[in-house]
This record gives structure tokens, sequence and C-alpha cells, in this order.
């Protein structure tokens, strides 16, 4: 989840992004145009937050087997390369090259990896599109919060040093993220790398 924390924050402090310009009850408060948010509080301890945790974890349970089977497959491929290595330890690299042998441990090394990387990928696939509804459903709020301060910008807890506690928006985020039944449950399916492919082949079109 590290990685998908960091493009998370990345993703949702982009808020930062929007203005809205303060009202005049909060300029009489003194209060700042910033206010900040600690996006890994709001992952791990929001409703949302947890459930999509979950469902994620139900999926790499589910693909569990498939990656047993991967491993299995693995130590096989490397036992028959070792045989196929001792049978043909003799021959030229040109022999090798036209070897029915190393030509079917080629094809079988090659639809493994292929099968790999469309596990993998798919996963990776699964939390990435799981964590772009995640900020879908996150970002209202924020962006609700953050006006309702008065404030125009949005940093993460990460990258401020020091910060009023009155600053500090997440548990009033995480409040009203679980107070609300549309912003307390996680869309979650598992995708196939090819979602991601087309995703992104999309995106230069959106900009």
């Amino acid at each position: 989840m590290r990685v998908i924390t960091t493009f998370a924050a990345a993703t949702l402090v982009a808020v930062a992004a929007m203005a809205a310009a303060p009202d005049a009850s909060a300029q009489r408060r003194g209060q700042s145009g910033v206010v900040v948010l600690d996006f890994g509080r709001v992952l791990t301890e929001s409703a949302v937050g947890r459930d999509m945790a979950a469902k994620l974890q139900a999926v790499r349970t589910e693909a569990a087997p498939e990656a047993q089977q991967l491993q299995t497959e693995a130590r096989s491929i490397e036992e028959e390369g070792q045989r196929v290595q001792q049978a043909t330890r003799n021959l030229s690299a040109e022999q090798r090259q036209g070897n029915a042998q190393v030509q079917a441990l080629s094809q079988r090394m090659s639809q493994f990896q292929q099968r790999r990387a469309a596990l993998e990928g798919g996963l990776q696939c699964t939390e990435a599109l799981a964590l772009r509804d995640f900020n879908a459903q996150v970002t209202p709020t924020v962006r609700s919060v953050m006006e309702s301060r008065g404030a125009t910008v949005v940093l993460g807890r990460d990258s401020v040093q020091l910060a009023a506690p009155d600053a500090d928006i997440t548990n009033t985020v995480i409040q009203q993220l679980d107070q609300s039944e549309a912003t307390r449950t996680a869309s979650v399916a598992r995708r196939q790398v090819s979602d991601c492919q087309a995703q992104a082949q999309q995106q230069p079109a959106a900009q």
C-alpha cells in the first residue's frame, strides 16, 4: 500500500490547485488560506478507506491460488532448464538454437512470463483504479471542508514542517466522510492490466 498511499496523496492534494474565495467571516477570524490534510490517516482511518483496503485484500486472496501455481511453474521451468542444459552441453550455440528441447523450453518460459505479467499487472491495475474511485469520493468532502474554512489551498501533512493545530482538517474530513452513506463504502473490482492501459491511452485525449 505504500506506493498507493504516495500516489493517492499526490492525487488528492491536487485539490490545492482549486481556488475558493475566502468568505468575510473567515477573514475576520484571521484564518489562513492554507489548510493541512493527513491523507494517510484518511486512507487508513475513514470507513471508506478501511472498506477499500478490505476489498483489495479480498482480491489478493482470490488471486493467491494463481500466484501459487505460478511459483510451482517457475520451479518446474527451472528444473527443466537444468535438464535441457545438461542434455545440450556438448552442442554448439547454433545447434542449441535449433534444438527442439531448447525451443520448447523457450516457448514455455515466454508463456510463463506473460501469465506472471498479467497477474501482477492486473493486481496493480485493480489497486490503481480502486484508488482513483476513492479519490473521486473523498475529494468533494475535502473541497467542502477547505471552503468552509475560507481556505484556497490544501497541503499534505508530509509536506508541512509546522502548522497550527486548527489548520489540520483531517479529523473533520474523516468525520464527514463517515457520516454519509455515499462515502462509507469503496468501489473495488478485480481488473485486468488492459483496463489500465486503456485508461492511459485516454488520458492525453482528456487533457
